[in-house]
């Protein structure tokens, strides 16, 4: 039915399933993505890859010159969107994703399946915390964000400790988006933020049941590492920032 209102109605877009009754394959012809909440596939209405470009945009990564060889962290991974766009532009791809059929569909979106999505809390040291799940709405957090949510045990862990670039000769993204947890990851962070050449963070207001911002916060704790503020968008409060102590790998200037 759904498949039949889409050609009437000229949406790019088809479902079928892909792996049990929870996680479903959306594809328009050209790409491939695999989804597992039903309700997100008119987001692919228009193309994947415009879905993918423009999610890019609202993190603001399309105005980045990247180098090639180089690796996208991502933080809040979700389905792992983000790492169609890391692979078009040459880099490797890590990804952070605590709840499990998310994590799941980010592998197979990017790691054919393998199980390779991190399905952690990223925090300011190695603990266990509670955990709020929330994914229908995408609100999942360690602040209990308000009503319908399943809390559990995860254990969490520092970028720090999760990641350690190697090899790489390319440009290092940074992207966040912790539902209100953004100071806190990058405070354990520290090591590796000396490392990346661009930050990505969504700052909005998600924190807790007061539903804060982040972004005085979040923005203060880069500075003190030495990054600016290069673009911001305030709508959904968003920053991307430079790291003033790299060489910009992709233009060769300071």
């Amino acid at each position: 039915m759904v498949n039949a209102l889409n050609s009437v109605r000229g949406k790019k877009h088809r479902l079928s399933p892909a792996e049990g009754e929870r996680i479903l394959l959306a594809h328009d012809g050209a790409s491939r993505i695999h989804l597992c909440r039903r309700r997100r596939g008119n987001r692919y209405r228009h193309g994947i890859m415009q879905r993918v470009n423009r999610l890019a945009g609202d993190y603001l990564l399309d105005s980045i010159r990247v180098a090639p060889g180089g690796l996208f962290i991502d933080c809040g991974a979700n389905i792992g969107e983000l790492g169609f766009w890391a692979r078009a532009k040459g880099l490797a791809y890590t990804a952070f994703e605590p709840e499990a059929l998310e994590a799941r569909c980010c592998d197979l979106n990017n790691f054919e399946g393998r199980p390779e999505t991190r399905r952690v809390v990223l925090w300011k040291d190695t603990r266990t915390l509670d955990f709020y799940s929330k994914p229908d709405s995408a609100d999942s957090s360690i602040f209990e964000p308000g009503d319908h949510f399943l809390r559990t045990a995860v254990p969490a862990v520092t970028l720090d400790e999760a990641v350690a670039p190697s090899e790489v000769t390319g440009t290092v993204i940074l992207k966040v988006e912790a539902e209100g947890a953004e100071p806190e990851v990058l405070e354990g962070s520290t090591h590796l933020l000396s490392q990346v050449h661009w930050v990505a963070v969504d700052c909005g207001h998600e924190r807790g049941i007061t539903k804060a911002h982040t972004f005085v916060e979040t923005n203060v704790l880069l500075q003190d590492s030495g990054f600016v503020l290069h673009r911001a968008q305030f709508d959904r409060i968003v920053g991307l920032y430079r790291n003033t102590r790299h060489r910009d790998l992709a233009t060769g200037r300071a």
